[in-house]
């Protein structure tokens, strides 16, 4: 009898222990994961990018410069928000190194109508930017195709007039003149991008001037085409 009820007794106590128990706590992981924030398209998204420009005149009247070896170059970082599937908004910062070489031609006047073997204006500003974007196509968690329109300002820090000259002695005179009066040290304008991926064609046009009235001199090109490369996987 003492068998049985030993036993018995084991019994009940396999059985209470195998019998479901109430669930005092849970965790469902599922539920607590976190979604990611951060992506080419998703809702924040940060990175470096290059850039190369060249200016291009309007008003061939005007144009002094020479085409091709004059040319702007820039690095910068863009932030972007997505908004939506289709909008985005963002700004860049990014600085500039414009380099307007300027012709040696007979009718040659800016600045003045002596002759350089090189002559050129430089201008390097640092350029903060705003843009809304309007995305395009199906594209994934990647930057994809892309229309970007928005404005900028520019403070020109450096703003500087540059000759080179060989002399007859196989030497070179390197005339440099900084912190030219009669340049603005602030300028703004419109942006344009146009953008697959990693591979944008830029456009920017400058409302203001860079000489000021003053001068009297004919106004630098005020639009100016180019490639980006962002730096990103």
């Amino acid at each position: 009898m003492k068998k049985i009820a030993t036993g018995t007794l084991f019994m009940i106590c396999i059985c209470a222990y195998a019998y479901p128990q109430k669930i005092v706590f849970s965790q469902d992981v599922k539920s607590d994961t976190v979604r990611p924030t951060k992506g080419p398209n998703l809702k924040n998204y940060t990175h470096l990018y290059v850039g190369l420009g060249f200016p291009i005149f309007t008003n061939e009247d005007l144009n002094f410069i020479k085409p091709g070896s004059s040319m702007i170059v820039n690095y910068g970082f863009r932030y972007k928000r997505r908004l939506n599937n289709t909008f985005a908004l963002g700004f860049d910062f990014s600085v500039n190194w414009a380099a307007y070489k300027i012709k040696q031609g007979s009718d040659k006047s800016i600045p003045d109508s002596t002759k350089h073997d090189k002559e050129k204006f430089q201008v390097n500003s640092l350029t903060p930017a705003f843009f809304a974007r309007i995305n395009v196509g199906r594209r994934g968690n990647k930057i994809g195709n892309y229309l970007d329109l928005g404005g900028y300002g520019s403070w020109n820090w450096k703003k500087a007039y540059k000759t080179s000259d060989k002399l007859d002695n196989n030497e070179i005179a390197r005339i440099t003149l900084a912190r030219l009066s009669y340049m603005e040290s602030l300028s703004y304008g419109l942006l344009a991008r146009i953008g697959v991926n990693r591979y944008v064609i830029s456009a920017r046009y400058r409302l203001s001037n860079l000489f000021k009235d003053s001068a009297g001199y004919a106004e630098l090109p005020r639009l100016s085409v180019g490639l980006e490369i962002g730096l990103f996987k």
